[in-house]
């Protein structure tokens, strides 16, 4: 890789140390005046510390999830699936990643009906199925926070290292750390704040590889020549399709990749606690849309970077134009695109493409951090070691969770560096390590019918028959077990559908064949009696606490599981772990339950359907597979379409992740620079009158 360094390694460590304590101190200062002006404060709650006081818009929600899942993964997989496969590589990434963040966009919609004042993922567990799910999946859910988060590590210390020559171990131990400074101070907000900025900078450079691409450079310049030059190109470096062209969708081997990364992807969504998050930020009637603008905003950056940079180093190798010859190491690290910007814009495009992925990865990381934090403060802390934790300890725990989820991602980094594992691999991997748990923690949210037996065993069996199936079939197909050979797509495709399917099969069939057992024996909680069902729970709106109790329990609901609903029956309410979760008091104000009426929730549910199916047909169905199946080989007209195409994507995505959080945050940034004017003006005066 050292081919690739055309910087000094100071610019590596001045963007990385440099930029990232110059963007630290920003957020920093920003966190500060927000709290002393703004309508929360960071200091003072750890509902605002965790969950941003769950009131973040829809644009701003978009704008999370455009750049928190535009990993570096989503930059560097992308280009290296179109360096290899052609146009199909962008087409699969994009339509996969889109299908996930849509079908989370319906779980959204669930957890702001039923568990409204969850932190985190396992506490609607625990709500629903005991302490012995809720470990598993609080266990689960911070295996894939370390697994997500060494794979961005992965990916942005591989670039910057490339790039700059700066050691990769250091990299490893600054970026958490420059991460880790803004996040104590800000918390969940600042991160939101972090990721608008995050994306700004995204757009812009994309958009600058695009123009440099398709309209200025001189060695391509127009989509009109990159089409010359791919056509030119299959002949000394033919793409992996079925017959070498990297202008049709007909490639089985970028088929098979791309199952593999939505397996891992589809994993990775349902039990990391980092895309919980932004569901439970949300505001309640706006957390649908929220996703589905995200997701179609998401989009266009794989689409726009693979369409520009992965086709421009395709082009390029194939004739002899690119600066360096890339290796197969080069390639599984995600360095063609890297590459073609180098050979095309110089150490410009270097610094450029650092900047891009240094975003990427610290956007990625924040939300990682401040999910294994509240993992580690509600989950582990709050539960099991003191469940009267006043508000300031809470904070502390919080604050601390980031500390040790900040060395412990710099040690797994440097571990698998050590090993040779590399960014592609991790990919590979993650719906055979994740994949047990996530359809179980799916049908937990959506169907009722699960049971607590299912919901404990079926993650266990999915990883353990996953884990089987993947060395079995490397040792079959491969001869030995090896870093190499379990990376072989076929060896990890295999574990990766065990693992998740098994998983299915379990949650289903268990549920069925052990439900949970009902009976009619009342308990009393504050001297209310307390049915001990399921009937009692979908009868007070799916274990939501009664509105006639919300006043006195407010400072003890405060950190529970569940939703409060005006709409349920006075005399209800729910038991077991629920009763648990509300019997500690709590020294914070209780936030405003917002329970959505029976309108909303039909409304909400309705555009969550339609947006999936939709979705899912255009993106996942119909337009990929059409051009898979009938082996079409993109004309020069058609291949112009498609990256005008892009570029009206990419504009599209920018109004809705850039203008749109604008507008919406008018009132509140008028108010905010309004109080500064008053306590300016209000200073100036107390100075005059003391002279």
């Amino acid at each position: 890789m050292a081919g690739l360094q055309i910087l000094d390694p100071s610019a590596g460590y001045g963007i990385t140390i440099g930029i990232g304590f110059a963007f630290a101190v920003f957020m920093v200062g920003f966190t500060l005046i927000s709290n002393r002006y703004g309508s929360h404060n960071t200091f003072k709650s750890t509902e605002e510390f965790n969950t941003a006081s769950r009131s973040i818009k829809p644009g701003m929600i978009a704008a999370g999830i455009v750049s928190s899942w535009t990993h570096a993964s989503t930059l560097l997989t992308s280009c290296t699936l179109a360096y290899s496969y052609g146009v199909s590589g962008g087409l699969w990434y994009g339509a996969f990643g889109t299908f996930q963040t849509l079908f989370f966009a319906f779980t959204a919609f669930r957890i702001k009906e039923r568990s409204n004042n969850a932190h985190t993922f396992p506490e609607i567990v625990l709500q629903k199925h005991g302490k012995i799910a809720h470990i598993l999946f609080t266990i689960l859910g911070l295996i894939a926070n370390l697994i997500a988060g060494a794979a961005l590590m992965a990916g942005g210390g591989a670039v910057i290292s490339s790039l700059t020559g700066m050691n990769i171990w250091a990299a490893y131990w600054i970026l958490p750390l420059v991460i880790t400074a803004y996040i104590v101070v800000g918390g969940l907000r600042s991160t939101f704040i972090c990721d608008y900025l995050h994306t700004i900078i995204l757009y812009a450079c994309i958009f600058t590889f695009m123009f440099q691409i398709y309209a200025v450079n001189p060695d391509i310049g127009s989509p009109s020549r990159l089409y010359d030059l791919l056509k030119s190109a299959e002949a000394k470096h033919p793409a992996a399709s079925d017959n070498g062209s990297f202008l049709t969708v007909k490639s089985h081997a970028g088929l098979v990749k791309a199952v593999t990364i939505l397996l891992g992807g589809f994993s990775n969504v349902w039990t990391d606690q980092a895309y919980w998050q932004r569901a439970i930020a949300s505001s309640p009637t706006t957390a649908v849309k929220g996703y589905i603008m995200g997701s179609f905003a998401w989009y266009a950056i794989p689409f726009g970077m693979s369409t520009a940079c992965g086709l421009a180093a395709a082009a390029l190798q194939g004739n002899d134009m690119l600066r360096v010859v890339l290796s197969k190491a080069d390639v599984s690290a995600g360095l063609a695109g890297p590459a073609a910007i180098i050979s095309l814009m110089g150490g410009t495009g270097a610094y450029l493409f650092i900047i891009l992925v240094f975003m990427a990865v610290t956007s990625s990381v924040s939300a990682e951090s401040i999910a294994a934090s509240s993992l580690l403060t509600f989950d582990v802390y709050k539960s099991y070691i003191n469940p009267k934790a006043s508000v300031k300890a809470l904070l502390w725990v919080s604050i601390i969770g980031l500390v040790v989820y900040g060395i412990a991602l710099s040690t797994i980094s440097c571990i698998f560096h050590a090993a040779g594992i590399s960014l592609n691999y991790l990919i590979s991997i993650l719906a055979c390590l994740l994949g047990g748990g996530a359809l179980p923690m799916a049908f937990i949210v959506l169907w009722d019918g699960t049971s607590t037996f299912a919901a404990i065993v079926s993650p266990i069996v999915g990883l353990c028959s996953g884990l089987i199936s993947w060395m079995v079939c490397t040792k079959v197909r491969s001869g030995s077990i090896t870093i190499a050979t379990t990376g072989d797509v076929y060896n990890s495709l295999t574990g990766d559908c065990v693992s998740l399917g098994m998983g299915l099969v379990c949650i289903v069939v268990l549920s069925l064949l052990v439900p949970d057992k009902k009976s009619v024996v009342l308990e009393t909680i504050d001297g209310q009696d307390v049915p001990d069902s399921e009937e009692a729970q979908q009868s007070t709106g799916s274990g939501n606490l009664p509105h006639d109790k919300k006043g006195s329990m407010d400072e003890k609901a405060v950190e529970a599981t569940t939703t409060a609903d005006p709409r349920a029956e006075p005399h209800k309410v729910l038991k077991s772990s629920m009763a648990e979760a509300i019997k500690p008091v709590l020294e914070e104000p209780a936030v405003p339950m917002c329970a959505l009426t029976p309108e909303e929730v039909r409304s909400q549910k309705r555009l969550a359907l339609i947006a999936l199916i939709v979705g899912t047909l255009g993106f996942m169905i119909i337009l990929p597979f059409t051009l898979y199946g009938t082996g079409y080989v993109f004309s020069r007209g058609f291949f112009t379409g498609y990256v005008v195409i892009a570029f009206i994507w990419a504009w599209a995505s920018f109004l809705i992740c850039v203008i749109l959080p604008l507008w919406e945050s008018r009132v509140d940034m008028l108010y905010v620079f309004g109080a500064m004017w008053r306590d300016a003006r209000r200073e100036k005066l107390h100075h005059t009158e003391g002279h």
